[in-house]
């Protein structure tokens, strides 16, 4: 029986934000004195519980602000919650802003090695996969060239080929699958297949449904910091697209 890798109890985001009431001359210069302005507090993410299984895939669906982001920055380790608590019981990979950490004057094949380092890779391992990098990013005659001469997409291809060919653990998807054209995005795809087979573990964050749909045991539905839904993926998608109208 597989085992729970990662498990959220009653996990919870508050944020405070300035207020933009419009205050009087007296109550403004109060605030100033004492040093305390009005806030207002934000729920971006309340009472979030949900289990994923060694080897699984899990989709998190929801609209822009539905909190998604936050709940893979808490689980990464990048934000504190507020309340509640989780546990993973594997290492965290993460595939957010893809080149985020790359330098523009280094060639692509310096900013392999660069790129691993930022994601706790070693130099001797990269060596391992170079070759397999290479093959997937699909840029082998424009390793020696520097980042700057290269196009968005490529830089992404490259991110992206770095990461998945290291993977270890327990990955976090952030919205990657729009990587280069179809044909690569299709590759991608496959390639998250093989991640799963291999017995890793991955979240992944997509508005849209259908890069992921043939790959997800799972979707945990979260709209303005709410759960709304979490069980078998065509269930949650279900009620997903009712909600939206899609």
């Amino acid at each position: 029986m597989s085992i729970n890798v990662i498990e959220t109890n009653n996990l919870s985001k508050k944020f405070k934000i300035g207020t933009k009431e419009r205050l009087t001359f007296f109550t403004s210069l109060r605030y100033k004195l004492s040093g305390q302005f009005p806030e207002k507090e934000l729920w971006a993410l309340k009472d979030i519980n949900f289990s994923v299984k060694k080897g699984e895939m899990t989709a998190v669906i929801g609209p822009n602000g539905a909190g998604k982001t936050t709940l893979f920055r808490i689980l990464a380790g990048i934000m504190k919650q507020t309340s509640g608590t989780f546990q993973t019981t594997e290492e965290i990979s993460c595939m957010f802003e893809l080149g985020l950490g790359f330098n523009m004057r280094f060639t692509a094949l310096e900013n392999v090695y660069l790129y691993g380092a930022l994601h706790g890779i070693n130099r001797k391992e990269i060596d391992k996969k170079m070759d397999d990098i290479v093959d997937f990013a699909e840029l082998g005659n424009f390793m020696g060239a520097r980042l700057g001469e290269f196009s968005s997409g490529m830089i992404a291809r490259l991110a992206f080929a770095t990461v998945i060919q290291t993977i270890q653990g327990i990955i976090l998807v952030d919205e990657v699958l729009a990587v280069g054209d179809i044909a690569f995005q299709k590759k991608c795809t496959q390639a998250f297949e093989k991640v799963i087979e291999n017995g890793h573990t991955v979240l992944f964050i997509s508005h849209g449904i259908g890069d992921i749909k043939k790959i997800c045991t799972n979707a945990l539905y979260i709209d303005r910091g709410q759960q709304i839904a979490f069980g078998p993926f065509d269930e949650v998608e279900d009620m997903y697209k009712s909600k939206m109208k899609i």
